[in-house]
């Protein structure tokens, strides 16, 4: 077999040995860089390092043999493809969590991307050539610069050159699969640039091949197919990790698929389907799980940033020269133009030996050996005989993704770093060709400059003056300065709520203080914060504002921020609602501000618990936030009177002759207070204030069912205010575990309180109201009534309104899901609120909660309409597409004749690629209303899912009219 197919079996030791010494030595001042730099993530980069912890977080207790544990495993991340994501937190989970040790992944990758590079060397050139690109690949500004970011890019690169190495490997076997050999010209030289100099078929590669198809079955052919298989896996990874891998891969992929079939091998054919099915099975299961979420964020993604960047549009000559202008920055000049020189030169020294022989063709047949001689002579010296070939096959792969790169709107530099590597090796190829007894001095000259570029470049050692001619616009210092205190925001935070889990506003985005880095120390923290950007939109600062208990600003330059940003900074620092909680003075002379509600939402306290299963007394503990105090009118207080306590003597005794059942039924939640002004009118906020007392696992784990009924009419006329306790933000999260010595032991209880806001309905009659309340575990199903304090709210449509806190997730959704039943109209709003309540609650808790209560209350209720969309949207909302479906034939049920039911259905059919299905729920609707353009798209969807172009096209065709 050919010695290129062998490398890795037969490898020259000391060409692997350079190599594994370049990665060390890369490795070792990639860490030292790390070890030295003091700064915090920015934007992008800290969001991505959430997205880890994200998955290491998930993989701390797998269910691999659960459809849905995978589903919400791939829904981690919706947008971005989570290959990098799970390495790194496997990276993690055996190095710990931090910055530090997340950016270990990068060396994973490092080790990859050079084995792969000089792979492809070996195989388009000899080992010489793989070597030398290899160590460039390390002294390359482009990517020496982001390999000390923790981004997609460089993992990106890596996956992408592993997966053309494989595609290389796979069409060279082919080829050789097909070789007739003559004599000693398939003989290989690995001191020179390309083997097989001497033999060429018509692509201009040094074989002459068969005229005979390669059979499917037999030693090579099975090598072949074994690469293509690991072909297939490489493409997927590279798909996991980002979509735009595709624009790299895509045209040589095309390519060899068109010379298979050019060629009619069908045998190779089949081994390049079977690859591409094996890469379908890698990334298939996330990009079905999040198809829909990938599209509608493109847009952003491309479109909108380059607008915002102001990137050149595709008409322009500027956008396809974008690139190409900013590749000395990338590469540097020193490593352009040296090899560029040196090709150069080889190409003049080429045509001059092959043009004599041109020249002589007519001439004596002695004329013609000696040309021929010169001819050997040239090739044995350069041993570039097989370099058009080399040189071609690269073309593809670079021409294509530059002109696919260059067709996406949105550019940035990190975009065309998979090239780079590749490109290494034409540079190699230049660099090896000066010849001479100064062509050594050349190529190590070059390579030492190189070098010392890049250390100026990295560390703050002067020569400024050298890498801005030679090496410019990549300069990447270490930070050095004190560290930029995010971390001791977040201890200062769960240091006065311990156990609440807190959202924080965060109003400034400057690379050092923003909502992703912020959000990652949370989530450092056990995920107990979250950061969230808030106050961008000017008709949601009010909301805004009113929503969150946290917020950080500080002075100076407030980073890339809209113009509301500065009226929610006024509300939060002047308005009187938020108290200055710290400041922390930070590097550049600015002040870092962090501002805590008077009046939070919710505060939990533990008390103490002697051992009584009768009695139980209580002794405040621990505050968990500051105290409330109301600035309502007269208002109604009402609680149940605690029991008096048992002596120790007497709690034993009864303990011992009661059953299991019944101890643990005496934990069960309590309402210990209910406050609500005396008199409210309808259809305005209420404040109310809930009191609950238990053990922290029923607490943590609890919804309460509260219906507010008028005491006249019973239930005929109520209002719902549901909810998890504290909204489920108590933290830490427990585990299920009721154990009868959580009863015996003094563990602590919990008193949490809650202040909140009720939405009596505009219409409901005057009169007075009660409440009922009903205890929902979210874990067991486990359900019991609550007793209520004797507490009563006048509905008067003459009453003055009472200042109240922002009505509760839960519902301000019930009451957007409320106008679904109005279609297109109302879902512009819903999506729009819906955006912005789940900045409130970043894992969106919120709607697991209206699932469980409205899935209970709909068995009770079950033709509440109301009821059955909120449910439905709420299932959609959770990517919960088979519950959705089940949810959206009820509502269709409850209300056939709106046409609008009838399209939220074929829609979430048509999210699972039913197409039949969703024609077949579309029918009574077009019936309804045969002209609603909603139900003309959504059939022309559904007819081009079944593959019926004619019935597309008619729908396509009444849209336009």
């Amino acid at each position: 077999m050919n010695n290129r197919l062998q490398w890795w079996k037969t490898g020259n030791r000391k060409y692997l040995g350079i190599l594994g010494l370049i990665w060390l030595a890369s490795a070792l001042c990639d860490r030292l860089w790390f070890a030295l730099d003091n700064s915090v993530p920015a934007w992008d980069q800290a969001d991505y390092l959430t997205g880890s912890l994200n998955y290491w977080q998930a993989l701390q207790h797998p269910e691999w043999f659960s459809g849905e544990w995978w589903t919400n495993l791939w829904q981690l991340s919706s947008k971005i493809p989570p290959f990098t994501y799970i390495a790194t937190a496997i990276i993690q989970q055996f190095f710990g969590r931090g910055t530090d040790q997340a950016t270990l992944v990068l060396l994973l990758f490092h080790a990859i991307l050079l084995g792969s590079v000089y792979g492809l060397g070996v195989q388009l050139f000899n080992r010489r050539v793989g070597v030398w690109a290899a160590g460039l690949t390390v002294l390359l500004p482009g990517l020496y610069r982001y390999r000390l970011e923790f981004l997609l890019d460089y993992p990106l690169t890596a996956v992408v050159t592993l997966s053309f190495f494989c595609l290389t490997v796979w069409r060279n076997q082919g080829l050789i699969s097909s070789v007739k050999f003559d004599g000693d010209k398939g003989k290989g030289n690995d001191d020179c640039l390309g083997g097989h100099d001497n033999v060429h078929n018509n692509d201009g590669v040094g074989f002459r091949t068969s005229t005979q198809p390669t059979k499917l079955i037999g030693s090579r052919s099975l090598q072949s197919l074994l690469w293509a298989i690991i072909f297939g896996l490489s493409l997927g990874l590279a798909l996991m990790v980002k979509q735009t891998a595709l624009f790299f891969l895509f045209i040589p992929i095309v390519w060899v698929i068109a010379g298979t079939i050019r060629r009619r091998n069908w045998g190779r054919f089949a081994q390049l389907i079977v690859g591409l099915l094996v890469s379908g099975f890698i990334f298939y299961p996330w990009y079905r799980t999040n198809w829909l979420l990938i599209l509608t964020s493109g847009k952003r993604a491309t479109l909108d940033s380059a607008i915002a960047e102001g990137d050149p549009a595709l008409n322009t000559l500027e956008a396809w020269l974008y690139y190409g202008k900013i590749l000395p920055y990338l590469v540097s000049w020193v490593l352009l133009l040296v090899p560029i020189v040196g090709l150069i030169l080889y190409w003049r020294k080429k045509e001059k030996v092959w043009g004599r022989q041109r020249e002589d063709v007519f001439s004596t047949q002695r004329g013609a050996e000696v040309n021929a001689e010169g001819r050997r002579g040239f090739q044995k010296r350069y041993g570039l005989g097989g370099l058009r070939w080399s040189f071609g096959w690269l073309a593809v792969f670079l021409v294509g993704g530059y002109l696919l790169c260059s067709l996406n709107v949105n550019k940035d530099a990190r975009y065309i770093l998979p090239l780079l590597p590749v490109f290494s090796l034409v540079l190699a190829s230049g660099l090896l060709v000066w010849q001479g007894g100064w062509g050594k001095s050349v190529r190590w000259g070059t390579v030492g400059l190189a070098s010392v570029l890049m250390v100026l470049n990295l560390f703050p050692l002067g020569g400024g003056f050298l890498t801005q001619v030679l090496a410019p616009r990549v300069q990447h210092f270490p930070y050095l300065g004190e560290p930029i205190p995010l971390a001791q925001v977040i201890d200062e935070i769960i240091q006065t709520s311990p156990n609440l889990q807190t959202t924080l506003g965060v109003l400034p985005s400057t690379p050092e203080i923003n909502q992703h880095n912020l959000n990652y120390y949370g989530a450092l923290r056990d995920f107990q914060v979250y950061g969230r950007q808030v106050g961008v939109r000017e008709k949601q600062v009010e909301q805004d504002a009113r929503s969150l208990s946290w917020f950080v600003t500080k002075t100076g330059d407030q980073g890339s921020v809209p113009e509301a940003q500065k009226a929610i900074v006024e509300k939060v620092e002047k308005g009187g609602e938020f108290q200055l909680q710290k400041t922390w003075d930070l590097p550049d002379g600015t002040l870092l501000k962090l501002y805590h509600r008077h009046q939070p939402f919710f505060q939990v306290e533990k008390v103490n618990r002697k051992q009584s299963i009768i009695g139980t007394y209580f002794n405040p503990i621990v505050g968990a936030g500051l105290g409330t105090h109301f600035r309502y009118p007269p208002i109604n207080v009402q609680q149940n009177p605690p029991s008096s306590p048992m002596n120790e003597q007497q709690n034993k005794l009864l303990f011992n002759n009661l059953s299991l059942s019944v101890v643990e039924g005496l934990n069960k939640i309590q309402l210990n207070r209910v406050i609500v002004p005396e008199t409210a009118p309808p259809g305005f906020p209420v404040p109310v204030t809930y009191e609950w007392t238990g053990d922290w696992q029923p607490l943590q784990s609890g919804i309460v069912l509260l219906t507010w009924h008028s005491l006249e009419a019973g239930y005929q006329y109520q209002w719902l205010h549901d909810h998890g306790i504290a909204m489920g933000n108590l933290f830490p999260k427990s585990t299920n575990n009721r154990r009868l010595s959580s009863v015996t032991n003094q563990s602590p209880k919990c008193q949490v309180s809650e202040r909140m806001a009720m939405l009596p309905p505009a219409d409901i009659p005057a009169g007075r109201y009660t409440l009922k309340a009903t205890y929902l575990n979210r874990e067991t199903g486990e359900t019991y009534p609550i007793s209520v304090p004797a507490v009563q709210i006048k509905i008067d449509p003459k009453a003055s309104t009472t200042p109240a806190p922002e009505l509760d997730l839960i519902t301000q959704f019930r009451t957007l899901a409320a106008t679904l039943p109005n279609g297109a109209d109302s879902l512009e709003a819903i999506f729009e609120q819906t955006g912005r309540i789940n900045q409130y609650d970043p894992i969106q808790d919120y709607l697991v909660q209206i699932d469980l209560v409205l899935t209970h209350r709909l068995k009770l209720e079950p033709q509440r309409l109301d009821l059955a969309y909120a449910l439905a949207l709420s299932r959609v909302l959770q990517v919960d597409s088979q519950s959705a479906i089940a949810a959206l034939k009820r509502v269709v049920q409850l209300d056939p004749q709106n046409p609008y039911a009838h399209a939220y259905l074929a829609f979430v059919y048509l999210y699972e690629w039913r197409g039949r299905d969703a024609q077949n729920a579309l029918k009574p609707a077009l019936t309804l209303n045969p002209n609603l353009s909603e139900l003309q798209a959504l059939s022309g969807v559904a007819a081009l899912m079944q593959g019926n172009l004619v019935k597309t096209w008619y729908f396509l065709d009444k849209l336009r009219n």
